[in-house]
């Protein structure tokens, strides 16, 4: 039986690269500020981290809480707030052109963990033991995960679902991981992560920044450009990209439509783009994909060979030009497309 995963990867993926290099030149550009004040308090709150998930915009609030990002792309963003000592906010919005939009958060407080637990957690054999599980999970197994590192594991906390093989991770803090194969450093506030370890299954919430590196040499460079380009050919991100563009074929990708059961045993019936339902989102950059029973996604790339498997959770998809999808959750994916998940992310920009 192939993997069976529901990866939530907030802006839009689950897993993999966003868009292909070149995406967002010329576009026109929009502006976005607001304030970030304390939810109890009330007080403005400095140096808090604002920026678009999955991208490399971000930028920290100043002493009186106000931040402005400008050059923000066209399409939906996922923006966080994330600060030291309260809970991780974030909302969505949607830049349609060179407008100026708006979006203040109010941060609730939490209790700290203190260094003690954390130093404690660290020599602990069982904590060791569930930090496998979860680099396992949270990276993936792609040809990218053994170049990825968590440089700040200490950080979280594990527990085992009672009666369960689910385990639950959870952290205060900003985690740290290192891509050298891709060339990019993200920080990333962990919002849920729940997997079963015994099935290799569960979802989690993760809202990353990205920094490229910057002391490459051009040896370096070129490496990570290659392996940038791999992670996203055959993605699911590129399916959809490939499906709004109307390119299936030329993009190597042949699409089979069935129940589950029959679409794994083989008996199936293709599909071409006109069979499905895409309508675009009126006023907006984005495709609504509606779809009977399950797809089955072949990819046919010049070194890849991947069999995947997609369902709708609710009644409809929706995403951008570029393959982004809004709500994560409204896919169920299955098959090689669940073995890259953290290891494989690029940033949209």
């Amino acid at each position: 039986m192939g993997r069976h995963a529901l990866i939530v990867v907030p802006l839009f993926l689950f897993i993999a690269a966003t868009h292909s290099p070149g995406d967002l030149r010329g576009q026109i550009r929009g502006t976005l500020k607001g304030t970030v004040t304390d939810a109890v308090t009330g007080a403005p709150l400095a140096n808090t981290n604002v920026y678009l998930s999955s991208t490399t915009i971000g930028t920290n609030t100043g002493e009186d809480g106000t931040y402005v990002l400008t050059s923000v792309p066209q399409g939906a963003f996922q923006v966080v707030a994330s600060r030291v000592g309260h809970r991780v906010a974030s909302r969505l919005i949607h830049v349609s052109g060179p407008d100026t939009l708006r979006a203040d958060f109010r941060l609730e407080p939490v209790t700290l963990q203190g260094e003690e637990v954390q130093v404690l957690a660290h020599v602990n054999k069982e904590w060791r033991r569930l930090l496998a599980s979860f680099r396992n999970a949270f990276l993936g197994d792609g040809e990218n995960a053994p170049g990825c590192t968590i440089l700040n594991p200490e950080v979280l906390d594990f527990r085992m679902e009672k009666g369960t093989s689910i385990l639950i991770a959870s952290t205060d803090s900003v985690l740290r991981i290192e891509n050298q194969a891709l060339g990019y450093r993200l920080f990333a506030r962990l919002g849920v992560f729940e997997w079963d370890v015994d099935a290799d299954q569960g979802r989690f919430v993760l809202y990353p920044r990205f920094e490229p590196f910057t002391s490459q040499d051009s040896t370096g460079l070129a490496r990570s450009r290659s392996n940038r380009l791999r992670s996203y050919s055959g993605s699911l991100k590129h399916f959809l990209a490939s499906l709004a563009a109307g390119t299936l074929d030329r993009e190597h990708f042949l699409v089979s439509s069935g129940t589950l059961a029959n679409l794994r045993s083989g008996a199936s019936h293709p599909l071409t783009p006109d069979a499905f339902t895409l309508l675009p989102v009126p006023g907006q950059s984005l495709w609504q994909l509606t779809f009977e029973n399950w797809l089955r996604v072949d990819y046919r790339g010049e070194e890849t060979r991947w069999k995947s498997y997609i369902g709708l959770s609710g009644k409809t998809a929706v995403f951008d030009d570029a393959g982004n999808l809004v709500d994560p959750l409204c896919l169920e994916v299955i098959g090689d497309w669940t073995k890259y998940r953290v290891a494989d992310m690029l940033p949209i920009d």
